[in-house]
């Protein structure tokens, strides 16, 4: 199974009191399967449930068999549903 690594988008005002521009951060990091009509691209849902049609998708494959599904430096940010999943899947 082919497995797609997304960021979900993170939106916060800004904190100077500023015009109110939008500022980015890391969100979770979500996995999701493959869409089987779009080599590529992940389907519609999360393997947590999510809609995918929001998130970036992050160009991190795993190095091999037993390596982890995610880029160890977002290890902070990753959805424990989706890693569950995957894990007991």
């Amino acid at each position: 199974m082919t497995v797609i690594v997304l960021e979900e988008p993170r939106r916060e005002l800004s904190q100077d009191f500023g015009p109110g521009d939008v500022v980015s951060y890391i969100g979770k990091i979500h996995a999701a399967p493959a869409d089987p009509f779009v080599p590529g691209d992940p389907a519609d849902r999360t393997f947590c449930g999510q809609d995918t049609s929001g998130m970036e998708k992050l160009s991190y494959r795993p190095a091999g068999p037993g390596a982890s599904w995610f880029p160890p430096n977002k290890r902070q940010w990753v959805c424990r549903d989706c890693d569950t999943a995957l894990r007991t899947g």
